[in-house]
Parts: structure tokens; C-alpha cells; sequence
């Protein structure tokens, strides 16, 4: 169950790295587009960080924690995915 987990957010982060790059792509210079330079910054090293929890504690066996550091990583990847969806939302918005 933890590897499914830990396979499942690592899948998001990727989808919501390649999401960041688009949405990146889109904005517009000046602060937006410094701050969301800064943001894909992040979820790439949240994803490399995922990569490597993944890597680190796939052969071990599942025990509570485990599970649990699975789960707020998962979450944390939905809340990624969130946000980018936000910031899509609002550079709609801005561009008319």
C-alpha cells in the first residue's frame, strides 16, 4: 500500500512539474513571473525529494509511519496540484 501511495504522489508531482513549466510559459514577466520561476523551483525539488523517499524506503517493510509519511506526501502533491490549478485560473482571468 505505501509503495502504491508513494508511486501515485511521485506520478502527480511529475504531471503538476510538467503543469508548472506550461503555466510558466504563459505568464507574463515582471513579479508573476518571478514568483512562479520560484514556485516551479520548488516543486521540482518537492519532486526530486519524492524520487528519493521513493528510492529510500521501497524494499522496507510497510509499518505505521510509513504509511503515514505516504499520506501527507500524497496530500501535499494534491495541494501542489491545487494551487497550480489556482494560478492557471488566474492568469485567465488577468489575460481577459
Amino acid at each position: 500500500m505505501v509503495q502504491i501511495l508513494l508511486v501515485l504522489g511521485l506520478l502527480l508531482m511529475v504531471y503538476n512539474t510538467y503543469t508548472g513549466l506550461q503555466v510558466k510559459g504563459q505568464a507574463p514577466g515582471g513579479i508573476i513571473g518571478e514568483r512562479l520561476t520560484q514556485l516551479n523551483a520548488l516543486v521540482i525539488f518537492f519532486t526530486l525529494g519524492y524520487l528519493l523517499v521513493g528510492i529510500l524506503t521501497w524494499n522496507r517493510p510497510a509499518d505505521t509511519l510509513l504509511a503515514i509519511m505516504a499520506l501527507i506526501l500524497l496530500f501535499g502533491a494534491i495541494f501542489v496540484f491545487l494551487v497550480l490549478r489556482l494560478v492557471q485560473a488566474i492568469l485567465k482571468a488577468l489575460e481577459g
